[in-house]
């Protein structure tokens, strides 16, 4: 358990002084998330500190498909052309939380926002798109596996991280 209060992106949040090392993610937050969220095209979470509305963490998610060529047989499961699912588009720590093993804390997060997405829209997987192979790497730890052809797109399967996030089964269709 963390001292980090996890919560949608709202007004009241302070981005200024977030820092993750990699510009294309700070500008991100900064310049895209909010409009992002506007258009319905992505829904960014943040991390800030108990009492402080300050980012130091955040992540967002993308309805997504994915198209059937890119997977194996398993994780395309006998569907059409595209398997519907969700894109883990960022996933982000700021540098003053970098080797606390936080990272690993914050995917959990991501990953328990999917399946209550899933339970509710449906879809199938999370897909990951890593921005190197220290990256990949990581996701491959927390049971991603590579696509068909590209060792930096990576997937899992929302059963799969319903498992390993000791979730019930969704009460409506008990699955």
């Amino acid at each position: 358990m963390t001292d980090w209060v996890s919560s949608a992106l709202a007004p009241l949040h302070d981005l200024t002084d977030f820092d993750c090392g990699v510009h294309e993610f700070n500008d991100w937050l900064r310049g895209h998330a909010v409009n992002a969220i506007a258009r319905g095209t992505a829904r960014t979470y943040v991390w800030t500190p108990l009492g402080n509305d300050r980012v130091v963490a955040y992540y967002s998610v993308v309805p997504h498909l994915v198209a059937r060529t890119e997977l194996t047989t398993s994780f395309a499961g006998g569907l059409g052309a595209a398997v519907p699912g969700y894109l883990l588009a960022k996933l982000a720590l700021d540098q003053t939380l970098h080797g606390r093993g936080l990272g690993a804390e914050l995917l959990r997060d991501a990953m328990k926002t999917v399946v209550f997405a899933a339970d509710v829209a449906s879809g199938r997987l999370l897909m990951v798109d890593a921005i190197d192979d220290h990256a990949a790497a990581f996701y491959r730890k927390h049971e991603f596996r590579p696509t068909a052809g590209n060792p930096l797109r990576l997937v899992v399967k929302i059963a799969t991280l319903r498992k390993a996030l000791g979730l019930q089964v969704h009460a409506a269709t008990g699955l």
